[in-house]
């Protein structure tokens, strides 16, 4: 099916509600049917094929736009700063770093962590995105990969390498922080940050927010690549104190400036972002009790009042009827 959104954009209703509801498992009569495409529908009113200087207008056209636009950018620059490109392109020279003796044992190890970074990240679409949620998986990854760098880092100022001697307890532990480093990053920063991008960019410019993540994404891709063998030349084991630092750093942006969007209807993932301090609503979504998502799983986005919402009162008139609606 194409995106019933995509289909809405392009005024193909029709095809739209039989993508939706096929998508939805439902028959295109049902009403949750009717009022999610309703609801789509409402979104694009007047947004049908923006241009590129409409879409750079409409970005900009508030705080809350903005601050959505741009968070889709700044998950993809702090998702490089991880150092996990860094490994991916020199992790023979990093194993070597480490300690792990010959060519073939470096490649060897290379190739094992390419498997478990493709086997992890699946596992972790598969069974964390959806029951930690994108907030947590943030999170707990951006504090395993600063553990994991932080002790690669001090180990190899403490212990250094002996090409002479055998592996020691302290080096051996240090590779398999490599291989911890990417399972924090699968569950992680290396699949949420694609999730979020595209969930939070409200839907008529989503097209431009994605293309800036992207392009920021190989951006310092490129960035990374080239700056990673000028510092393990330079400040050698400093180069994982520097990501360890930027781990502690995207874990902080997480928890104080990403909202939690699981259960969220697309149509309402706006909500999230409106009232005066968008720092301190997602700075409650750390915690289950405050969390926003639960109380918009089941709400509307049809007929609202957006004066209402940017005074803060309508979110929780929404988040009281779809409770109601709930226990109901």
């Amino acid at each position: 099916n194409e995106s019933p959104r995509w289909l809405v954009e392009k005024n193909r209703h029709a095809e739209a509600r039989s993508a939706l509801a096929r998508v939805r498992s439902k028959s295109q009569e049902d009403p949750s049917v009717v009022q999610e495409l309703d609801e789509i529908i409402e979104d694009f009113m007047g947004h049908e094929k923006m241009s590129l200087k409409a879409q750079l207008k409409a970005a900009c056209e508030s705080k809350r736009m903005f601050y959505q636009c741009s968070m889709a950018v700044i998950l993809m620059f702090w998702q490089q700063w991880t150092g996990t490109n860094s490994i991916n392109y020199y992790s023979p020279q990093i194993f070597a770093s480490i300690g792990l003796k010959g060519t073939s044992a470096g490649l060897f190890a290379t190739g094992i962590y390419g498997v478990v970074k493709v086997v992890l990240t699946s596992l972790g679409l598969m069974f964390m995105t959806e029951q930690v949620g994108r907030k947590w998986s943030l999170i707990i990854g951006a504090l395993g990969k600063a553990f994991a760098m932080f002790y690669i880092g001090v180990n190899g100022y403490v212990n250094p390498p002996n090409a002479n001697a055998a592996l020691t307890g302290s080096s051996i532990f240090a590779i398999v922080c490599v291989y911890l480093f990417v399972t924090f990053y699968s569950f992680g920063w290396g699949p949420i940050p694609f999730v979020l991008s595209s969930e939070c960019s409200p839907n008529h410019v989503r097209s431009l927010a994605m293309a800036c993540a992207l392009m920021t994404q190989w951006l310092f891709n490129f960035v990374i690549a080239k700056l990673t063998p000028i510092m393990l030349a330079r400040i050698t084991n400093g180069t994982f104190l520097l990501f360890g630092s930027c781990c502690i750093a995207m874990g902080l942006y997480a928890v104080f400036c990403v909202p939690e969007t699981k259960n969220v209807p697309l149509e309402s993932i706006h909500l999230l972002f409106e009232g005066d301090s968008i720092v301190k609503s997602a700075t409650k979504d750390t915690l289950a009790r405050y969390r926003r998502a639960e109380g918009l799983k089941n709400a509307s986005n049809v007929g609202h009042d957006e004066d209402e919402f940017a005074k803060g009162k309508g979110y929780n008139v929404r988040v009281e009827d779809a409770n109601r609606s709930s226990h109901a």
